[in-house]
């Protein structure tokens, strides 16, 4: 499949995507996890089937898309609401979703939100997301609004690090908590570097550096169950048998929860966060046989 560039106008300006196939297949809408880009699923699109319409998105902050306007905390429903311009744009009554860890997370939402649109739900690799305790509500808030401030003060006037692309390479690989191989960390540079003011071999990284900092939604889990509970679609969970994040606790409030819900399936596979980019070969069958499943084509 020949990828093709576009970009999607939105409010604060534009959200950069690639699309695969023919716009008038089925749409499935493609969405990368926190600090990655839409090509993190460039490894695993030639393995599934060409009857649809792929469009990989590069969330705001994230890739070649424009950041939210600065100088204020990010937040979860504002990344859900572009997602909402996104279908808008097209005109789709319905898609099928495909999401890796946030972009997972913010399917599972979508869902919940507007069952109408969704036909069915594809999530790789996460199953929140967080929650908040009641007790923790106060400092939550309070937090996000002094990182934010601080991050800003300390940002303003700066000039960001340049980097040879190698040497952005292996930061992203030595930061990451999940493994990436250095083929999948150089597809993931391609869209995650711009190049550094005056030119020459050094590159910055281009995404929104609010994103380091929590924006998770400030709700405990019993609230994020109203959503929750309005997703009707078929779901599908691949998860790795070496997340990170497998023994937190709000990862064991969602497994409970799906677990007792009839439309759901959980499909376990062999790696970690990253393994539909790194082995592509150990998710692509649970994908492909779902949509043809569920979406038909």
């Amino acid at each position: 499949m020949n990828p093709q560039e576009i970009s999607i106008p939105v409010p604060w300006g534009h959200i950069a995507a690639k699309t695969y196939g023919d716009d008038t297949r089925p749409p499935v809408l493609c969405v990368h996890g926190i600090q990655d880009n839409c090509d993190t699923f460039v490894t695993l699109l030639p393995s599934l089937p060409d009857g649809y319409y792929y469009v990989c998105i590069d969330l705001p902050g994230h890739g070649r898309s424009d950041h939210f306007p600065a100088h204020v905390p990010l937040e979860f429903v504002n990344y859900l609401a572009a997602i909402k311009w996104t279908m808008d744009h097209f005109g789709w009554p319905g898609l099928a979703y495909l999401g890796h860890s946030f972009g997972g997370q913010l399917g599972s939402w979508l869902a919940g939100v507007y069952p109408e649109r969704v036909r069915c739900l594809i999530v790789l690799d996460t199953m929140g997301p967080r929650s908040v305790d009641m007790g923790d509500t106060l400092a939550t808030v309070r937090g996000r609004i002094d990182d934010a401030q601080s991050l800003h003060r300390r940002q303003c006037g700066r000039r960001p690090p340049a980097y040879t692309f190698d040497q952005a390479v292996a930061k992203m690989m030595a930061g990451r908590p999940s493994r990436l191989t250095d083929e999948s960390a150089r597809v993931l540079a391609g869209r995650a570097l711009a190049r550094a003011d005056g030119g020459g071999d050094l590159y910055t990284f281009a995404s929104d550096q609010r994103l380091k900092l929590a924006f998770h939604p400030v709700m405990t889990f019993d609230q994020q169950k109203q959503i929750l509970c309005g997703i009707a679609c078929p779901v599908v969970f691949v998860l790795a048998d070496e997340n990170c994040g497998r023994y937190s606790t709000y990862l064991k409030d969602a497994y409970e929860f799906y677990s007792k819900r009839s439309n759901v399936a959980v499909r376990v596979v062999s790696g970690d966060h990253d393994v539909h980019l790194n082995h592509p070969d150990r998710v692509f069958r649970h994908v492909a046989d779902f949509l043809l499943e569920h979406y038909k084509s």
